[in-house]
């Protein structure tokens, strides 16, 4: 376990993967070091063998089986963010905007390699969205929106289980303890209150689409962010960035307190 944890400190991903694959071989029955392994394969996006170790720890620790149930469904949300970004399904909207629909379409097109409509669709939902001021962490501003435009003004969120997308213009405010766990960077523990007052626990991805199979390891621990050309424009991987209207960029992971005017 010590092992693990300084081979993941020091970002070798694989290492900590292999030194805790042998630690639950040597003790089956450990559930710290079933813990730390679903949290190491989901990092990696090993999605079937990450819940086949949940299963298990919720077998050997009736303490873990709301955890079980919870990042379970985690991880069919994962299943299904896939296939939105392959284009083989439309996203949900959580609470939804007439404007953002446009986003939705877009995404599929993309997936599906038809870049003009989806540019097209992009374009006009993003023209048509309202302007959200408010403080993230104290800092006012006048817009929010993610780096990355394929999301522009809305973002990624699991609520019920479910994935979908979410328009800033529908919140009131996200807070966040903060990550406290490995598995925080890759799903990010939040509440949000929505303007029809409704709160409810969400998980946020933390990190770009493909991160866990395409980015290195410091971006798929969600300790950085880099760009490539997509079909989409300019796509993000590793930890999300929101971009305020002052120029400001803030991690995802740093969020505290979102709150709109």
């Amino acid at each position: 376990m010590r092992d693990a944890d300084q081979l993941l400190k020091s970002g070798d991903l694989d290492g900590a993967r292999r030194a805790l694959v042998e630690a639950v071989r040597s003790s089956p029955g450990d559930a710290s070091a079933r813990m730390f392994l679903f949290q190491v394969l989901a990092l990696a996006g090993e999605w079937d063998k990450a819940r086949i170790q949940l299963d298990a720890l919720a077998k050997i620790s009736p303490e873990a089986q709301m955890l079980s149930v919870v990042y379970g469904q985690a991880i069919a949300a994962e299943r299904e963010r896939a296939d939105v970004f392959a284009g083989r399904t439309l996203a949900v909207q959580h609470v939804a905007s007439d404007w953002a629909q446009g986003v939705v379409e877009a995404l599929q097109y993309f997936g599906q390699g038809r870049v003009a409509e989806g540019e097209a669709a992009r374009d006009a939902a993003f023209d048509a969205a309202p302007d959200t001021a408010g403080t993230l962490d104290g800092a006012t501003f006048d817009w929010i929106a993610d780096a990355d435009g394929r999301f522009g003004p809305c973002f990624e969120a699991i609520i019920g289980g479910r994935y979908g997308l979410q328009a800033f213009d529908q919140i009131e405010r996200i807070v966040s303890e903060g990550p406290l766990d490995l598995r925080d960077v890759i799903w990010y523990p939040v509440q949000i209150t929505f303007r029809t007052g409704q709160s409810v626990a969400a998980l946020l991805p933390a990190r770009y689409p493909g991160t866990e199979a395409e980015g290195d390891s410091a971006e798929r621990l969600g300790r950085s962010t880099s760009w490539r050309d997509g079909a989409a424009g300019s796509v993000g991987s590793g930890q999300h960035l929101w971009s305020l209207s002052n120029g400001d960029e803030h991690g995802l992971l740093s969020l505290r307190a979102l709150v709109f005017a």
